[in-house]
């Protein structure tokens, strides 16, 4: 392999994972996210909001905690991962298996899911020039994920992207703009509640 096809090779790599992000707003995609530290706190109602930390293990794992900051009148922490069966290619989807809060332990439960997701660029099946990709995520579960849920996610520009989701029991919303490339700003609905949150990549 030459230099050039190196060269290539390395910003085609590059561009995927920073295109990858293993959440939306409550559901998990099928994507194998970089490590990732992200906050969101309610702005009305009870003052409550969690922080997430998602690690990449090994070339198929990721490992996920989240810390509930009085969320649900809780203070509590959950740990759980999932693991990558097929990456998202030029036809088949990506595909994963996982579980969160593996102890239990949460307000929001154990959940263990299998998920599919796929990317569309401009040019697949009539996505418009307009648009750097559309996300498509699908997939179903146990304990609060039990049922069907599904997404989309619409990266309107290089740094906007817009997100509707039904996490099997309700249906959420929000816009996220990157400043600058490590950094995102997060205005979400979750269930009609509204949140602001940043999330923090810690390699790019």
């Amino acid at each position: 392999m030459n230099l050039r096809s190196l060269l290539g090779a390395t910003a085609l790599l590059l561009s995927t994972s920073a295109a990858s992000a293993d959440q939306l707003i409550q559901i998990p995609t099928a994507d194998r996210a970089v490590p990732t530290l992200e906050y969101k706190r309610r702005l009305e109602g009870n003052s409550e909001g969690y922080a997430t930390l998602l690690l990449p293990a090994g070339i198929a794992y990721e490992l996920m905690f989240r810390y509930y900051d009085n969320e649900d009148h809780e203070h509590s922490l959950e740990g759980g991962g999932q693991f990558q069966l097929l990456p998202d290619g030029v036809i088949t989807p990506a595909v994963s298996l996982g579980v969160w809060d593996i102890t239990n332990s949460s307000p929001w439960g154990r959940r263990g899911f299998l998920v599919i997701t796929k990317s569309l660029r401009p040019g697949q099946l009539g996505i418009p020039e307009a648009l750097d990709r559309v996300q498509l995520t699908v997939g179903t579960g146990t304990g609060r994920f039990s049922g069907l849920f599904a997404a989309v996610r619409v990266d309107v520009a290089q740094r906007v992207s817009l997100i509707a989701e039904y996490d099997a029991r309700r249906l959420n919303a929000g816009i996220w703009v990157t400043p600058i490339k490590p950094v995102t700003i997060k205005a979400e609905l979750q269930n009609g509640n509204p949140y602001l949150g940043g999330e923090l990549r810690l390699s790019f």
